[in-house]
């Protein structure tokens, strides 16, 4: 047990101390938090209701001393609701709040942030291995999809605003989604695919093909495809969109928020360009970063280096020919690397989000 750092004689505590002691607790929530989405606690009260902890248990199928620990803890933190304090431990009940169930269950609501404990805790597994490449200045091998698997954190962005919102807020892409003969898009770096069901539900005549060397989530992408009632329209394909056999068959191709996760960017969006049938375009959305380095700097640059630290970078250093781009790519090295891919002009999209920058790039 951890408490803030002592004053040493004075009355305020240090602040840099205070901020780590804030910081524990933050991490301390992720983690408890990760029990609740990975057992589906969260789930469970939002469908049954209020619990005790016995009462929980049996739903959840876990152990009651466990369950009544993590509800105690949730209520102290204020994650759930206690409908009786004063009540002896296991006559206690708890209620998730109403206006939680939409950060902690609602996959498709924007506000859902459970995720972020599995994100937290995936990359926590690869410290020890980061500590190791710092001082080879290697990568890292990527993790296994298990016990866990990967969040969907980019899916109510999807869901209900790429399609609905930023697509839509582009005009000659828009025309050309919305019309005849049907547009074939390639979606570069799909992931679990909602990205491409995302605009397959929103333009209902265009055809997508979704691309991604990792086969475990090709194989969940084309699951969704299938339950969102798409899979007539979206496929996946565990393969490298630079393989000629898919060159100049598209009018559209996309990479979101993935290209500076890419070990080779330039050739990445060279693949791209490829792909690109006569009057096609490529889209790409990164991270929402400053146009140059800055100090101090906001919470969304403070995130994005963060992550670019523990996650991003790791990504890209096992090849030896990486560009070791990072989270943080600014405007400027997106207009190298895409005029160096052989792209005439390069726009950055009047498209206002908190976290991404739309570019679109022009053969």
């Amino acid at each position: 047990m951890s408490e803030t750092a002592p004053s040493a004689g004075n009355d305020s505590p240090h602040p840099l101390a205070e901020r780590l002691w804030q910081a524990e607790m933050a991490a301390l929530d992720l983690y408890v938090l990760y029990l609740g989405e990975r057992l589906g606690l969260y789930r469970e009260l939002s469908s049954g209701g209020p619990a005790t902890s016995a009462e929980l248990a049996e739903r959840a199928g876990i152990a009651e001393r466990y369950a009544r620990e993590w509800l105690e803890h949730q209520a102290v933190a204020g994650f759930l609701d206690v409908e009786n304090p004063w009540a002896a431990a296991g006559e206690r009940r708890y209620s998730l709040p109403d206006d939680h169930v939409e950060v902690l269950v609602d996959r498709d609501d924007l506000w859902f942030s459970a995720h972020k404990a599995i994100d937290i805790v995936r990359a926590a597994r690869r410290l020890p291995e980061l500590v190791e490449a710092f001082r080879t200045g290697g990568g890292i091998p990527p993790l296994p999809w298990e016990p866990e698997g990967r969040a969907d954190f980019n899916r109510p962005r999807f869901v209900n605003l790429l399609g609905k919102v930023w697509l839509p807020s582009i005009p000659e892409v828009h025309e050309r989604l919305s019309g005849d003969p049907p547009a074939r898009l390639a979606d570069i770096a799909c992931g679990t695919g909602w990205s491409s069901i995302a605009m397959a539900q929103a333009y209902p005549r265009i055809t997508v093909n979704g691309f991604d060397l990792d086969v475990a989530a090709v194989e969940r992408a084309t699951r969704n495809a299938r339950q969102a009632g798409v899979a007539d329209r979206v496929t996946f394909r565990a393969a490298d969109a630079a393989d000629p056999g898919f060159s100049g068959r598209y009018d559209l191709a996309t990479i979101f928020e993935a290209l500076h996760d890419m070990s080779r960017p330039v050739e990445a969006l060279r693949a791209a360009r490829s792909l690109l049938d006569d009057g096609g375009w490529v889209l790409v959305a990164d991270e929402l970063v400053g146009e140059e380095f800055a100090v101090p700097a906001g919470d969304r640059e403070r995130e994005n280096y963060g992550w670019s630290v523990v996650s991003c970078l790791p990504d890209a250093m096992g090849d030896p020919q990486t560009a070791a781009t990072g989270a943080v790519l600014r405007p400027a090295t997106m207009r190298a690397y895409s005029l160096e891919a052989g792209f005439g002009d390069v726009q950055v999209l009047p498209i206002e989000t908190e976290y991404w920058r739309f570019y679109r790039l022009i053969p």
